[in-house]
């Protein structure tokens, strides 16, 4: 599917589907984070199609409406931060873990692991095919920068006839809550969709305490592919210093040529109160042409108020962008 140019991402209007969470993962997952939508235009069912990880693994759901949800499986054990690209008729599944060694298997000493980049392909996206490693944080130089080797939020974007493995890597963790956001932006090389991928040397972002979109951490990234810019949708840790508290916000940036972004609005900041106050940790943005609209799922996170004794509990939620009318 042919996306528009990048004006209809930067003169949308954008606006919050709801002020509750859309949809959350049963009691006892607790966490649904990292959503990956596929929407029925581009499913091979006409259904939604959502990824999403919570503590066991990548989790599968599907939709006749992208509002109720029902689980079909789940995809991989222990996997993060699932990202979809689709070529031809192939649906290609990018994730994170840190818990396998080479051959997939879960090791018990997790102290000692690092974080691999993994790719599964399938026909119908339920049968997938074996993981297949195509990054290791090994070799990516600034990967334990701020921590132990990480690497998250893999996402494959075409570019010039080859393809880049976009990835955020190395991670910290917030001085007042705890969460845990990446440090770094950065990206692989290759003419293959699955191998031979060369690491760039030095990020494309890294951790600026000069930043004030991004002053405590630049977070996850989700890129839309546009004809005549890369957008990306960063999901930024900030200190809001009124506030005296750190704050995430989503921002909408622009590149010609994905490693020199700019800024070019916020299109949401964590509330000060309910179920996304925490943290929102990550997005994935799908256009929509019957609509003519832009579908930004997110996962956020929050306390309870009512029962602040509960463990913080990872929603997802959901924003819509119409495009801006003349004389609107």
């Amino acid at each position: 599917m042919r996306l528009p140019d990048s004006t209809s991402l930067t003169n949308a209007v954008w606006s919050s589907y709801s002020e509750w969470a859309i949809w959350q993962s049963p009691w006892y997952e607790m966490r649904l984070s990292a959503p990956a939508v596929l929407l029925p235009e581009d499913s091979p069912d006409g259904l939604w199609h959502l990824f999403a990880h919570s503590w066991m693994g990548i989790e599968h759901y599907s939709s006749p409406s992208g509002f109720d949800w029902s689980k079909v499986s789940l995809v991989a054990l222990r996997g993060h931060y699932p990202s979809l690209y689709r070529e031809r008729n192939t649906w290609h599944l990018v994730y994170e873990s840190h818990d396998r060694d080479y051959s997939g298997s879960i090791r018990l000493d997790r102290k000692r692991t690092i974080s691999r980049i993994w790719m599964m392909s399938s026909s119908d996206l339920r049968n997938w095919s074996s993981p297949q490693m195509i990054l290791s944080a090994a070799d990516v130089p600034y990967a334990s920068d701020f921590s132990v080797p990480r690497l998250a939020h893999p996402q494959i974007v075409p570019w010039e006839g080859g393809y880049r493995l976009y990835f955020t890597a190395s991670e910290l963790k917030m001085y007042d809550s705890g969460q845990k956001a990446s440090a770094c932006l950065s990206y692989a090389c290759s003419g293959f969709i699955n191998a031979d991928y060369e690491v760039r040397q030095k990020p494309v972002l890294r951790l600026d305490p000069d930043d004030r979109h991004a002053d405590l951490a630049p977070g996850a990234f989700s890129f839309v592919a546009c004809p005549d810019a890369l957008m990306a949708f960063q999901s930024a840790y900030s200190f809001d210093e009124e506030a005296g508290r750190s704050r995430s916000s989503i921002w909408l940036l622009s590149s010609h040529d994905g490693e020199d972004f700019s800024y070019v609005r916020r299109l949401m900041s964590s509330p000060d109160e309910g179920w996304a106050s925490r943290s929102i940790t990550s997005c994935s943005v799908s256009y929509r042409p019957s609509e003519d609209s832009w579908y930004c799922y997110y996962s956020a996170n929050g306390k309870d108020p009512d029962r602040p004794w509960l463990p913080v509990r990872e929603r997802l939620g959901l924003l819509i962008g119409n495009r801006r009318r003349e004389g609107r």
